[in-house]
């Protein structure tokens, strides 16, 4: 609204036309969508309007491991980057927070729930092979001795 209104002013203003209409439109705008979700990366969004559901969804949707309390939304205001942190389980806190609609180059970061992220960690699944290992070894130990007695 305030560039329409800047182009309607400068046309007045240089005499070009005397009670100009001016209309702006976003043809397209990006986001990006990072963390625990399906497809992270930058989405290309047609149109004016986009929500953080909507964001989220083009995403391919959280993943069990995502922490759902804790979205943020990382937003340039006035040259300066603030952050949102936004509780999807809370649709009060979903349809009332500043950043419900993205802006054009915001950034959404799902955090992974620390839980079901060490779980299945490497360090897990390693140790978990290698006492796999020691106890198969040590199984044959003993079946071996009981053999050959």
């Amino acid at each position: 609204m305030e560039l329409a209104k800047e182009l309607e002013n400068r046309l007045i203003s240089q005499n070009y036309i005397k009670d100009p209409q001016v209309s702006v439109k976003i043809m397209s705008f990006k986001v990006t969508v990072l963390g625990e979700v399906k497809a992270p990366g930058v989405q290309n969004v047609t149109g004016e309007r986009l929500t953080l559901l909507e964001a989220l969804g083009m995403a391919g949707d959280l993943l069990p491991s995502a922490k759902r309390e804790n979205i943020m939304v990382i937003r340039e205001e006035d040259g300066k980057r603030k952050s949102y942190m936004v509780d999807l389980t809370s649709s009060y806190d979903v349809l009332n927070s500043p950043c419900y609609f993205l802006q054009q180059n915001d950034v959404v970061y799902v955090e992974p729930n620390s839980a079901i992220r060490v779980k299945g960690s490497g360090t897990m699944s390693t140790m978990a092979s290698t006492f796999g290992m020691i106890s198969m070894v040590a199984s044959l130990v003993s079946i071996i001795i009981a053999l050959s007695r």
